[in-house]
């Protein structure tokens, strides 16, 4: 049974920006728990003037309705997606009625840095989901400026005592934080060993057709950034918080960073998807050329930490953050109102070894689960497999395996946002996320050169 706070409890009014699929779909019931519970009294909705029918043909279907609705108007014009003239008056608005409001920023990523600057600045309680932002510059994406806005947003928000956390998969996760990343560090700290080699491989399955680059404003790609700025994010978040346990090894060192990617673009598809298949959708358009700056869909990079004092190298690694995976796609057109428009379904491999003594290997993948040859639902398995050198550590043993089903990685998001909603948020707090957000500039810039080392100051 859930306890109810008292009702003298001074509680917030949330504020969700952009009501999308994801979120009704998957975080609803962390609204009404933390409504039950008295951390927030209600929820409002802020979002575009062109989603409008959407949106309304989806709050009909839905329980817990929010309490109110504001659309405002899309801005696409002068460089900026969110206009602080547009949408601070609402935030205002409800601020004079309500006296405290948090903020939930899960529109597209193209409009999250005015939203965040707008909360920072004004002393509101923000959770962004991730990517934290993307900088654009006369309509495309602009990289360079990520660390610059990142280290303004983390200084700003040192004074005040509103709380700003980020939404990503791999901060309350059951296997990848406290499973492999808890039990890693608990064994670096045993053996006095540092991460020697991480190599890290995401499938994503994420399925779109020609005209789709064209045409979406969800996951766009026709900004300028693609895959890396979607759903690489939550990996590239994992991957830091793994190299950074080389700080438990070398706590008075700083380390640097030089990476070279290579990557494959909308304009590569049509090489490298089956002729046979992409005629039967009505793809196979090998003259598909546009003057847009296209995001990748692909990208493969790989790495090198050194000890920026000495020179030496600690870490080698790869990152594959892949999209054209096998997918559970079999529409022509989008479907309206599903989250997975796609057909994603998503494979995850990462091994961590530490030299000559012990190695662990996770996989993680999701399961499609057919009713009538229809995926009516997709679960996840995961096993965990260590090596080590049983030999020299007489306690150890030199291999072992486990297994995880019935996994929803969702979980994890909703403890996040269940910790936002009650104040209590801590892992997964703004300044946690600096690091990340180098590597998803270096990364980003490394794309404009394909091979070309970039080297920046890690930690």
């Amino acid at each position: 049974m859930v306890k109810v706070k008292p009702k003298t409890m001074d509680k917030s009014h949330l504020v969700v920006v952009g009501f999308s699929k994801l979120v009704s779909h998957k975080y609803l019931p962390c609204f009404a728990e933390a409504i039950e519970k008295g951390y927030i009294d209600s929820y409002s909705i802020i979002d575009i003037e062109s989603q409008k029918e959407e949106i309304e043909q989806r709050i009909k279907h839905l329980e817990l309705k929010p309490e109110k609705v504001f659309y405002i108007e899309d801005q696409r014009s002068g460089g900026v997606w969110a206009d602080p003239e547009k949408f601070g008056p609402v935030f205002e608005e409800l601020i004079s009625r309500k006296g405290k409001i948090k903020v939930y920023i899960a529109t597209e990523v193209k409009a999250h840095e005015e939203y965040l600057r707008y909360c920072i600045e004004n002393g509101i309680d923000s959770l962004t989901e991730k990517p934290i932002f993307a900088p654009m510059k006369n309509g495309e994406f602009n990289p360079s400026d990520i660390e610059p806005i990142m280290n303004y947003f983390v200084e700003k928000s040192k004074g005040g005592t509103a709380k700003h956390s980020i939404m990503t998969l791999s901060r309350y996760h059951k296997i990848y934080n406290f499973v492999t990343l808890d039990a890693l560090k608990n064994k670096m700290v045993q053996l006095e060993a540092p991460i020697t080699s991480l190599h890290f491989r995401t499938a994503g399955g994420v399925w779109n057709l020609h005209k789709e680059y064209e045409e979406r404003e969800d996951h766009p790609y026709k900004y300028g950034y693609g895959m890396l700025m979607h759903g690489a994010y939550h990996y590239v978040d994992l991957i830091t918080q793994f190299l950074d346990l080389n700080k438990i090894i070398f706590p008075n060192d700083t380390f640097t960073l030089t990476l070279s990617s290579f990557g494959a673009y909308p304009f590569d598809q049509n090489d490298r998807i089956s002729k046979k298949i992409s005629r039967d959708f009505c793809d196979d358009k090998p003259d598909f050329i546009s003057s847009k700056k296209y995001g990748e869909t692909d990208i493969t990079t790989t790495f090198c930490l050194k000890n920026k004092s000495t020179g030496k190298v600690i870490t080698l690694g790869t990152i594959s953050l892949e999209q054209t995976t096998p997918s559970i796609r079999t529409w022509k057109d989008l479907p309206i109102d599903e989250y997975n428009k796609n057909g994603r379904i998503s494979s995850v491999d990462l091994e961590v070894q530490l030299s000559v003594l012990h190695s662990v290997h996770v996989q993680c993948f999701d399961v499609p689960i057919e009713v009538n040859n229809k995926v009516e639902k997709i679960d996840a398995f995961a096993r965990v497999t260590t090596r080590t050198n049983a030999s020299l550590l007489k306690d150890e043993k030199h291999n072992s395996e486990e297994t995880f089903s019935g996994l929803f990685h969702s979980d994890s998001n909703r403890a996040l946002l269940s910790a936002w909603l009650e104040g209590k948020e801590n892992k997964s707090q703004i300044h946690k996320h600096i690091v990340p957000m180098k590597v998803i500039q270096a990364i980003a810039v490394s794309l404009e050169n394909p091979g070309h080392p970039i080297t920046f100051d890690y930690i």
